[in-house]
């Protein structure tokens, strides 16, 4: 971890694996990223080789609750089709259910 000011450069690699797969992972990772005292919190994807799809929504969930400043940088070419893939349904999911309201 390196902290330079009121930001917090955060190597997943190093806080969890190169290899992302369990929900509780990423919700350890969140119970510590919102503990932390800076406000802005730049999470170092490089080394990363692979990302459940598990993972990367437990991820996205815990995102949108905490009141950090997440930024993700060196996310590799082969993980970010999760991510999008994860959202794009997440998105889906709350159209529908607006739709049924």
């Amino acid at each position: 971890m390196i902290t330079c000011q009121s930001e917090t450069i955060l190597s997943l690699r190093a806080q969890v694996s190169s290899n992302l797969a369990l929900r509780y992972s990423a919700d350890d990772l969140f119970d510590y990223i919102n503990n932390l005292n800076e406000s802005r919190i730049v999470l170092d994807f490089s080394g990363i080789e692979s990302i459940t799809r598990s993972f990367a929504h437990q991820y996205i969930l815990n995102k949108s609750k905490s009141n950090k400043q997440i930024v993700e940088c060196d996310v590799p070419i082969n993980i970010k089709p999760m991510f999008e893939l994860v959202e794009r349904q997440h998105s889906n999911q709350r159209r529908e259910a607006i739709i049924a309201i």
